[in-house]
C-alpha cells in the first residue's frame, strides 16, 4: 500500500476472532475491542506519547479493513493502528492476545509491509521513514517480567555502535511486574498494562479506555458489526477443522505415509498438499493463520 500524504492515520483491521467470543464478554484486549477503542485519536495519541515520550500533533483515520500488502507471494497484512506524523514517522500498533512462536519474525514481517508500502521499486531507500512497531502482549514472550522490551538494532561485539537503521520494537507485556533496571516506566504506563491485564482501571488513561469499552458494547450497531465479521472466511467450526489437520500434519509429517495421513484425518490429497504448502512457504505462521490461508486458496479456486 502506497502511504498518501497525511498527518496521522489509525487502521481498523480485520478481525479473527470469528465471534469466538460473546460480544458482551469482549475487553480491550480482543482484537476487535482494540482496533474499535483505538479508532479514536483522543484514545490512540496518549498511549503513543507515553510509551516513546514523544508528541504526537495529530492522527487521522483511513477506511477499516485496508490490507498493506508487502509486494511479496504471501496475504497481506492488516495493521490495528497504525500512524503517520508530520515528522516523517509512522508507527504500527497490534494486539497480540494469543501467545504466537517467532515474535521477532511477525516484528520483520510487519516492519517489511511497512517499508515495501513506502518505497516502491527502484526508490531510493532514504525515503524510509523512521518507524515504530508497538506489540502488546498479554503473555511475557520472555519470561523476564519486564513491563517493556524495547528493541534497537546494535552492533553484538560492540553494543555502543549502533545500526540507525530507524526502525524500532516495542513489546508491552500486560503481565510485566518490574522495570530493567535504569529504564524505569511510568505509573501510567503501568496501571494500563494492569488494567489490559484484567485489573479494574485506576489511572484516568485507563479509566477512558474502560469506559469506551463500556459505549462499545452498550452499541447495538457495534454488536451487529461484530456479529457478521468474517462471515465470507467461513464458519468457526471449519477453521477448528482445519487448524487441527495443520496441527496434526505438522506433527506427523514424515512419521506417517501420505494414505495414513489422509485415512485418520478424512481430507483429501490436495488439502494435505495445500496445508504442506503454505507451512513450507510461511513456517513462523501459526495454525490459524494457515488453515485461513488454506481455507482461503479452497475459496479462490472455486471462483
Amino acid at each position: 500500500m502506497k502511504l498518501k500524504k497525511a498527518v496521522g492515520r489509525i487502521e481498523l483491521s480485520k478481525c479473527k476472532e470469528v465471534n469466538k467470543k460473546p460480544f458482551e464478554e469482549l475487553t480491550i484486549t480482543d482484537n476487535y475491542m482494540f482496533t474499535t477503542v483505538m479508532c479514536k485519536a483522543e484514545r490512540v495519541k496518549p498511549l503513543l506519547e507515553m510509551v516513546l515520550n514523544k508528541k504526537i500533533k495529530k492522527v487521522v483515520f483511513v477506511e477499516a479493513e485496508k490490507t498493506q500488502e508487502t509486494g511479496y507471494r504471501s496475504r497481506g497484512i492488516r495493521c490495528d493502528v497504525y500512524i503517520e506524523d508530520e515528522e516523517n514517522t509512522v508507527y504500527d500498533v497490534e494486539m497480540q492476545a494469543s501467545k504466537k512462536r517467532h515474535l521477532g519474525k511477525r516484528f520483520r514481517y510487519y516492519q517489511s509491509a511497512i517499508d515495501v508500502g513506502i518505497v516502491s521499486k527502484g526508490e531510493n531507500v532514504d525515503k524510509l521513514k523512521t518507524s515504530y512497531i508497538i506489540f502488546i502482549t498479554t503473555y511475557d514472550p520472555f519470561d523476564k517480567g519486564l513491563y517493556v522490551y524495547p528493541f534497537d538494532t546494535i552492533c553484538t561485539w560492540d553494543p555502543s555502535i549502533v545500526m540507525n537503521d530507524a526502525a524500532t520494537w516495542y513489546i508491552l507485556n500486560t503481565t510485566g511486574t518490574k522495570d530493567a533496571k535504569g529504564h524505569e516506566v511510568s505509573e501510567e504506563i503501568k496501571e494500563m498494562l494492569a488494567y489490559m491485564n484484567g485489573s479494574a482501571p485506576e489511572s484516568d488513561y485507563a479509566k477512558m479506555l474502560d469506559e469506551a469499552v463500556k459505549d462499545v458494547k452498550r452499541s447495538e450497531e457495534r454488536r451487529l458489526e461484530y456479529m457478521s465479521i468474517n462471515a465470507n472466511v467461513g464458519d468457526e467450526r471449519e477453521i477448528g477443522d482445519y487448524r487441527t489437520y495443520v496441527n496434526q500434519i505438522r506433527g506427523n509429517d514424515g512419521l506417517l505415509t501420505d494414505e495414513q495421513m489422509l485415512a485418520f484425518m478424512h481430507i483429501d490429497k490436495k488439502t494435505l498438499d495445500d496445508i504442506r504448502l503454505v507451512i513450507s512457504q510461511h513456517p513462523d505462521w501459526d495454525d490459524d493463520d494457515v488453515a485461513e490461508e488454506v481455507l482461503d486458496m479452497s475459496d479462490k479456486a472455486y471462483v
